[in-house]
């Protein structure tokens, strides 16, 4: 738009004035503080190179790229990649990030970047919001760009342009992690009352409930609790029940679901989640103490731990409260 106001001649009486902008023009041009968008009303945040592309496994837990890097310089501006909400804005293991969330429910996120925005503000496609930093690129510094769909990933070169048939994303769109176990009822003749044992030995790193979502920054429900345990660990369970679902379950990745029948006059199951591997199948009756999996790192996680839920009478509950 700057460029075609520049290039508009006057009629005669206001050459004067067309001397002045097209001065203007020269001068401030190099300046301009927005770049133009696309048709989508999209732009990627810095103009370099891809020198890495978008990578997922066939299976969500294996290694990938969960986004792009762009090639650039320290110092140069990262531009906003579509209109907005700063909704995140801080450092994650030592890496300073922003988040952006879209009016299409999607949010882009970009790192190494140094914020020149504030959290809560509104931003347009192209505007500045912070400034790129060494340290995410080997040889030189670039932008590592995400795009989020929930917990999904999916690929912002795509989402730039416009999506189409070849779009690649981590999880569904529509998928729903959790999968509710089958009906029935096993009645529990051997109760172990919650006396503080968990499945497996470790600090709780996050409880039940409302929390602020430590990549994101959206404030999210956590349906469980997260016990910190090496890979591999055991996991026990702590009441006799029978296997409902043994699988890989979307976000939660390797996942145990146990029915364990009337506990103390209520339904109780229980879940244990991103679990590198399992000793039971669909079906099976497990004693109480039985090893049922081992710890591990799968689906939407960020490093080995137990993510253990509970559910009495329907509904979801802090786990450590069940049998109290």
């Amino acid at each position: 738009m700057f460029l075609r106001m520049c290039g508009r001649w006057p009629g005669r009486g206001l050459r004067l004035g067309t001397a002045l902008l097209v001065l203007g023009c020269v001068l401030l041009g190099p300046w301009l503080g927005v770049a133009s968008a696309d048709s989508s009303g999209r732009l990627a945040p810095l103009p370099g190179d891809v020198l890495r592309g978008f990578q997922v496994g066939e299976q969500n837990w294996l290694p990938g790229h969960r986004g792009v890097d762009l090639g650039g310089t320290a110092g140069d501006p990262v531009k906003a990649a579509g209109t907005g909400t700063i909704s995140w804005i801080g450092v994650i293991d030592g890496v300073p990030m922003i988040t952006v969330q879209h009016p299409d429910g999607l949010r882009t996120t970009y790192q190494p970047v140094e914020a020149v925005v504030t959290t809560g503000q509104q931003v347009a496609a192209g505007q500045t919001i912070g400034v790129l930093t060494a340290g995410h690129c080997p040889e030189q510094a670039c932008l590592h760009w995400g795009l989020r769909n929930g917990d999904s990933y999916l690929d912002p070169m795509l989402w730039l342009g416009g999506w189409d048939d070849s779009e690649v994303r981590l999880l569904p769109l529509s998928a729903v992690p959790r999968q509710q176990p089958s009906p029935g009822v096993v009645e529990a003749a051997d109760v172990l009352p919650l006396t503080g044992d968990l499945p497996v030995a470790g600090p709780l790193t996050s409880g039940f409930g409302s929390r602020i979502n430590p990549i994101s920054g959206a404030s999210e429900f956590h349906d469980g609790i997260d016990i910190g345990a090496p890979c591999g660990a055991a996991v026990q369970v702590l009441w006799p029940g029978t296997v409902t679902s043994a699988g890989v379950a979307g976000g939660y990745g390797n996942r145990v679901e146990i029915d364990h029948g009337v506990i103390g006059g209520v339904h109780v199951q229980t879940s244990y989640s991103h679990l590198s591997g399992f000793d039971v199948s669909p079906g099976q009756q497990v004693a109480a103490g039985t090893v049922i999996a081992q710890v591990g790192t799968t689906g939407f996680s960020t490093g080995c731990h137990l993510h253990y839920s509970g559910v009495r009478d329907a509904t979801l509950v802090d786990p450590r409260t069940i049998g109290g």
